[in-house]
């Protein structure tokens, strides 16, 4: 061989391992988790962002399979892949994760994963807990904010006495309500719900939180005088004097039914899981949050009853993943059709679902639990791979003074349902 080719060869490797070099040195130091896998998401390669990441949710289990590390928190990830039909791409982009309840200091990811090719998936981790939190905190004052200036004319205004009673009117309020002057003074906030809207204690909750906020949006359905339903959105903001001292609320309302419209559609996309049409992990993090804080300050009962379907590791492996989607979706039919519609039932992981029933007591929980679990053993699932029958597994827990917290309830229910789990499944514990 001559020796310049050599000499062109020797260079060319050179230069091939420096690349490789500085390839592996880019993927080690980079800012975000970058993990390479098969398309079932077993991994090959990840940097040691990635690995820090997920370490929180895989625990002593290790990381083997990205779907797998995630499916705890976004069990939607794996159906994003199967339903991605074309040849390479990007599976979905900036994906949010919750990764610890929604609230302000949640630790929230974005999850991008790219198909390579038919066998190989790429996926970007990243942590956006402070933008997200960031996010909240602006988002109800920029709306406001834009809509009073852009549409000043459809709103009410008038004053509420330290007591919750109106105390103020003027003509936007008829404009948008209907009601005079007379029909107005000395009624509370609830003389604008439209009837059966709410229980009697969301009109002064509404006011404690803003006592406690010194703000506080409520969006609902209102009723003008004539009795015409429309959607209103009604802004309460703690007035006071220049020393300080409390003397009313400010309100301002608005008709908002036709943003309502457009707005129902995306709501439905961001509130509800992917696959099953049951509530988001994140949306239930949100509405139970808010409703334990409101049991612990006015009273009540409150329960949380985690299921989790049985053996459905080998309903995957024997019929396939479609047939296990089909199953998920049928029990999320089946606690629909029986629960109230002031209940929420969420996926929270693969095969894992909470519901949380507010102004339930143990002995409530636990027979909404029973029959929830008889109408799933009783549902015949048709698949592609044949009928099958599935049973359910459930942990009841009620709020207390020694469980008195989401993350409390969410350990104790859990361990309520391994209890079951060893009882023999298909049972309520």
């Amino acid at each position: 061989m001559n020796p310049i080719d050599d000499e062109d060869n020797a260079d060319a490797e050179k230069t091939l391992q420096s690349e490789h070099e500085a390839l592996l040195s880019f993927v080690y130091m980079s800012p975000v988790g970058i993990i390479r896998s098969d398309i079932a998401g077993r991994i090959d390669m990840m940097n040691p962002l990635a690995a820090q990441l997920l370490m929180p949710l895989v625990g002593e289990k290790g990381i083997e399979n990205i779907f797998e590390s995630l499916a705890s928190v976004a069990p939607e990830l794996r159906s994003f892949v199967q339903s991605f039909t074309a040849a390479r791409g990007p599976v979905c982009e900036n994906h949010r994760v919750f990764v610890t309840p929604a609230h302000e200091r949640a630790i929230v990811l974005s999850c991008s994963i790219i198909k390579i090719s038919n066998q190989l998936l790429m996926t970007v981790l990243t942590d956006i807990s402070r933008q997200v939190a960031a996010e909240r905190r602006a988002r109800q004052t920029e709306s406001w904010l834009a809509a009073i200036y852009t549409n000043v004319k459809d709103f009410a205004f008038f004053s509420l006495d330290a007591q919750g009673c109106a105390m103020s009117w003027n003509a936007s309020v008829e404009r948008v309500t209907g009601f005079s002057e007379s029909e107005t003074l000395g009624q509370t906030l609830a003389h604008f719900y439209s009837p059966g809207q709410f229980l009697p204690h969301r009109s002064p909750e509404h006011l404690a939180f803003a006592r406690g906020q010194g703000w506080h949006v409520e969006e609902c359905w209102c009723k003008t005088r004539d009795g015409t339903r429309y959607w209103g959105q009604i802004l309460v903001a703690v007035s006071r004097e220049d020393d300080g001292a409390f003397t009313g609320y400010t309100v301002v309302l608005r008709d908002i039914t036709e943003r309502k419209m457009t707005a129902d559609n995306l709501k439905r996309l961001l509130t509800t899981d992917h696959l099953t049409g049951a509530s988001s992990r994140a949306h239930f993090f949100d509405v139970a949050e808010a409703e334990i804080a409101r049991v612990r300050r006015d009273g009540g009962t409150l329960s949380l009853v985690m299921l989790d379907a049985d053996h459905f590791k080998q309903i995957n492996d024997t019929a396939g993943h479609l047939a296990g989607d089909e199953v998920l979706k049928r029990i999320v039919v089946e606690a629909k059709q029986l629960l109230r519609e002031q209940d929420v039932f969420a996926r929270v992981g693969g095969e894992e679902f909470v519901l949380m029933l507010s102004g339930a007591d143990a002995a409530h929980a636990a027979q909404i639990a029973e029959r929830l679990r008889a109408a799933i053993e009783a549902a015949r699932v048709v698949t592609d791979a044949g009928e099958l029958r599935v049973t359910v597994s459930l942990g009841c827990v009620t709020l207390s003074e020694s469980c008195a917290t989401l993350r409390g309830l969410l350990d104790a229910s859990d361990r309520a349902l391994y209890e079951a789990k060893s009882a023999g499944r298909n049972c309520v514990r």
